[in-house]
This record gives structure tokens, C-alpha cells and sequence, in this order.
């Protein structure tokens, strides 16, 4: 038997066939339909499920189940989609008119970053540990927790928003309304906000320099390269945010005491750059001394897929 995975993000749904093994086999992808009608984006899930079944010679009775992922809050037990507002999915009932399609398979649905916390888990990061926890660094903060072998949604199912944690009281503003969040510091969008103040204050340095003064082009990756060769300004911004995620990963330590911890998204892709002073970090000021090995997530862009697929394992 095989499951499906489908991924769908404000840019594009991408869907994958995966195996017993956990595998991935194939996978196709499709620009999210930017229509105005929600219900759109249901006729482009339908055909990437059909073009993978067809292309794959395999027939709807070998499915044993399809996931779905989506950026935002759902209802588990109505497979509603409370609100993803990307994709301008509103109280839909995205299980219902996906499975309308292929009666006889069960469909399921989850927080894309939950999803991607068990791709780890199944064909990841997390292999051979029963518990971990999936930090992705982008324009915000995602997180998916993984506990005896199951995800975690909260006590009361409403999810896990690891990201909207406070990490400075009275800090900077955060999206959610709320000020200080691990969000507010540790995501790439904090790293390009504090890059383009110290360059707006410090116009010898290498960002500046390197943008010709517009600051508008200092992003994530200029400020890590920056870094990177020994600007001093920009390794000052750089080491700060670190230990912000640092202190973010001694918070998970405390709280969850993972096995291991995975740092995903862009930025994680500096590698040992970013990790190693994470680790340093954890190492001075982790509660606990055994505490979880910190690494970089493995599922890359596959993650949603992959944990979607998986899905029905957890039920």
C-alpha cells in the first residue's frame, strides 16, 4: 500500500507518493491557483493526486491514505481549516471536498510544520528518537514537537505555536500582537531587521558597503555573509542572534527535554555556522546537562510531503 502527501503553500501545492518505507517515490507540484476562489485549489489537488496514481500505475484502492498539510489552524475532529490565511481557506472543509474525490480513502489533515516534524521523525532527524522537536527559521517561526512517537497539537488540540512563546517581556512587536516572541528574534525576518539597523548606524561596514547603501537590499544571506568573512558589525548582529536561538533551544530543553532538536528553514542551511554556537550555548546553560543533540533538519523541501503522507501512522 502506498499513502499520498500533499503540501499546500501560498506559492504552490506540491504532492508526493510515498511507500511503506517511508520513502518518497515521486512527487509533482502546481502553482497554488491565485484565482480568488478557494475552491480552485481543490480542482489542482485532485489532479496532482490523480497525475501521481496514473503516472505511477497503481490504482485509488492502493492508497491507503491521503494527507494533507496547510499553513494554518484546523479543526482535527471536522478536518476544517479553521484559517490559513495564505491560502484564503476559512472555516473550509478541506478533507470533505478532497475525499468527495476518492471515496474509499481516508483523508487527513495537519499544520504543515507538525507535518514536517514527522517527515524527521519517520525518514528524518528524528530517526531512532521517540521524541523531537523541529525549529524552522523563515520570515516567522515554525515548530513541531514530537513526544513518545506522537505529534503534539496541545491539550486542547488548538496546536503547538512555539514560535509565539515570549522570549524578551516587552520586547519587539510580534505579528501575532503580543511583543518579545522567540519570533520576534529568531526568525530571518529579525536577522534582516537588526542587519539593517546596525548598517543604518555603521556605514563602513560590509553591509552597507556591499548593499551601496540601500538598506533594503540587506537580507538574511548578506548579513550570515557578512558574518561569515569577519565583518564585525555584522558578526555582532549575527552572534546575537544566535544566542537568541540558543536561549530559544535552552527554553525547549527545559520545557520538553527533547532527544534532539532540528533546526530547519533558509537560514539553517549555514550548517555549523549557525549550529555550533547554539550548541556552545546549550552547553553553558542548558537545565540539563544530557540535554538534547542540536542538528540540522534533513527533510529539507520534502518535509511536507513526506509528513503528510505519514499521517494516518499517527492515528
Amino acid at each position: 500500500m502506498y499513502s499520498i502527501g500533499v503540501d499546500i503553500g501560498g506559492s504552490k501545492i506540491a504532492a508526493g507518493l510515498v511507500g511503506n518505507d517511508s520513502k518518497l517515490i515521486s512527487k509533482k507540484s502546481s502553482p497554488f491557483p491565485r484565482t480568488g476562489k478557494p475552491l480552485d485549489s481543490i480542482e489542482t489537488i485532485r489532479s496532482l493526486i490523480n497525475s501521481l496514481i496514473a503516472e505511477n500505475g497503481i490504482k485509488t484502492g492502493d492508497i491507503a491514505a491521503i494527507g494533507l498539510a496547510v499553513p494554518g489552524s484546523i479543526d482535527y475532529a471536522s478536518g476544517v481549516v479553521i484559517n490559513a490565511h495564505n491560502l484564503d481557506y476559512h472555516d473550509f472543509p478541506l478533507c470533505k471536498l478532497v475525499g468527495d474525490d476518492f471515496p474509499g480513502v481516508t483523508i487527513y489533515l495537519e499544520n504543515d510544520a507538525n507535518a514536517a516534524a514527522l517527515a524527521e521523525y519517520y525518514s528524518g532527524a528524528f530517526r531512532g528518537c521517540s521524541s523531537g522537536l523541529l525549529i524552522t527559521i523563515g520570515t516567522g517561526i515554525g515548530g513541531g514537537l514530537v513526544l513518545d512517537g506522537k505529534i503534539f497539537v496541545g491539550g486542547k488540540k488548538n496546536g503547538f505555536e512555539f514560535g509565539h512563546a515570549v522570549l524578551l517581556f516587552g520586547g519587539e512587536p510580534c505579528t501575532c500582537g503580543q511583543r518579545g516572541c522567540i519570533e520576534s528574534y529568531c526568525s530571518a525576518a529579525a536577522l534582516v531587521r537588526e542587519g539593517r539597523k546596525a548598517a543604518n548606524d555603521h556605514h563602513e561596514s560590509a553591509m552597507f558597503q556591499r548593499a551601496q547603501g540601500d538598506l533594503s537590499r540587506i537580507n538574511a544571506k548578506l548579513v550570515m555573509d557578512c558574518a561569515r568573512e569577519g565583518d564585525a558589525i555584522a558578526s555582532a548582529v549575527y552572534n546575537q542572534f544566535t544566542d537568541y536561538l540558543g536561549a530559544t533551544a535552552c527554553t525547549a530543553i527545559a520545557l520538553f527535554d527533547p532527544e534532539i532538536i532540528a533546526f530547519g528553514g533558509g537560514v539553517s542551511n549555514d550548517g555549523e555556522f549557525l549550529l555550533a554556537p547554539i550548541r556552545e550555548y546549550a552547553k553553558k546553560y542548558a537545565f540539563f546537562k544530557n540535554h538534547a543533540k542540536i542538528v540540522t533538519a534533513e527533510m529539507k523541501n520534502d518535509a511536507g510531503i513526506v509528513g503528510a503522507a505519514m499521517l494516518h501512522l499517527q492515528r
